[in-house]
């Protein structure tokens, strides 16, 4: 390992404290006791098959198995493990970029881009510990559904899946990008709609005959997602207001235009191809305060956080994604959902009887 080039550029590029680098900088070292040094598995496969050795998610550890890689922890090993691989995939960015040698510790810099005529200029990024604080001002206004809600549509669902999937197999969609194990869709067919054409057939700008919807028993404006937070809250349909103040966010993309599941999920089978279900999962929906940093936009570790906040209350009866997908863990300790403040879950002791009349009524009409 290059050590002090490794521990110049957290600093400077990366914008961590000393402190913190030097803890990184030791996760490495004893990365390197046991499982080797960190240029020579770079140079052997830009240290693929150790970060995949780092790999050890919560439901490995409700099962008690044994992690791949042989570095002993002491204390939890999910979040052991989550850590020296936080450490190994910023061993593996520096590694992979081209920089000059540093002569010293703190002289370290970045081969410089040439200046072409009519560049944007290169302004300063906030640094990680910026957007850790910023993270930690949202979070307590970030409101998610109470467990016993995402719970009630998950047994639903189990009981109605096998008609609805045969169903949508009748009128050639795949029930794996709605229906998959567990999940917690409200509007299995129903997904949101993407592109000029088909806004222009949901607006009634085409004939209805004019455009052939692919995936879906009909398409959406972003009201679907909403109706079973108006039941719980109003007992009737979504009527184009929500609570004052706050709007409605999706945790994953349930889109393919890009959609950020190669950052958020990571494959461990055959994938379906689409994940359109995630429109309308119950699990998969909060309400943001709009005044405020909006976390389901441009910031990855936010995002992964709340999937990971929703996976710490609903993961026990409900599969997020479908089961070839899994989410990445966090790259450093300091993203843990337990070191972040959050609001109570809205909705506990609602009974949801009048929206699976409607929602009944909605998927059979179609």
């Amino acid at each position: 390992m290059r050590k002090e080039e490794f521990r110049a550029w957290l600093c400077r590029i990366k914008g961590l404290q000393a402190t913190t680098a030097g803890s990184r900088i030791s996760n490495c070292e004893r990365i390197e006791t046991f499982e080797g040094d960190l240029d020579m598995l770079f140079g052997q496969d830009r240290l693929l098959t150790l970060i995949d050795k780092l790999t050890y998610s919560k439901p490995d550890q409700r099962e008690r198995l044994l992690p791949r890689h042989t570095i002993p922890i002491d204390g939890d090993v999910y979040n052991g493990t989550a850590t020296l691989r936080s450490a190994a995939r910023l061993y593996q960015e520096f590694a992979s970029m081209d920089v000059m040698p540093a002569t010293t510790p703190h002289t370290w810099t970045p081969k410089k881009r040439a200046k072409n005529t009519g560049d944007w200029p290169i302004w300063d990024m906030p640094p990680p510990e910026t957007n850790l604080e910023l993270t930690k001002m949202v979070t307590p206004y970030v409101r998610f559904l109470h467990p016993s809600i995402v719970e009630q549509v998950v047994e639903n669902n189990e009981r109605n899946r096998l008609q609805w999937r045969k169903k949508l197999i009748s009128k050639g969609i795949c029930p794996d990008f709605y229906l998959w194990d567990k999940s917690s869709c409200a509007f299995p067919g129903i997904r949101r709609y993407t592109g000029s054409k088909e806004i222009a057939h949901y607006r009634k700008q085409l004939g209805q005959d004019e455009l052939e919807i692919p995936d879906a028993l009909r398409l959406d404006d972003n009201s679907f997602p909403k109706h079973i937070w108006s039941f719980i809250f109003r007992g009737k349909t979504f009527q184009n207001f929500g609570p004052d103040g706050y709007s409605l966010a999706h945790l994953a993309d349930h889109k393919d235009y890009k959609s950020r599941r190669d950052a958020e999920f990571e494959s461990v089978g055959t994938v379906p191809e689409k994940l359109y279900g995630l429109y309308s999962c119950a699990s998969n929906t909060v309400y943001m305060a709009v005044t405020l940093l909006k976390l389901t936009d441009f910031n990855m570790q936010a995002r992964l956080l709340l999937l990971h906040k929703a996976q710490s209350l609903y993961g026990e009866f409900c599969n997020l994604l479908p089961s070839a997908f899994r989410l990445k863990p966090q790259e450093s300790s300091e993203w843990h959902v337990q070191n972040f403040d959050w609001c109570a879950t809205v909705g506990e002791g609602a009974t949801l009887e009048s929206f699976f009349s409607f929602r009944a009524e909605t998927i059979n009409s179609l």
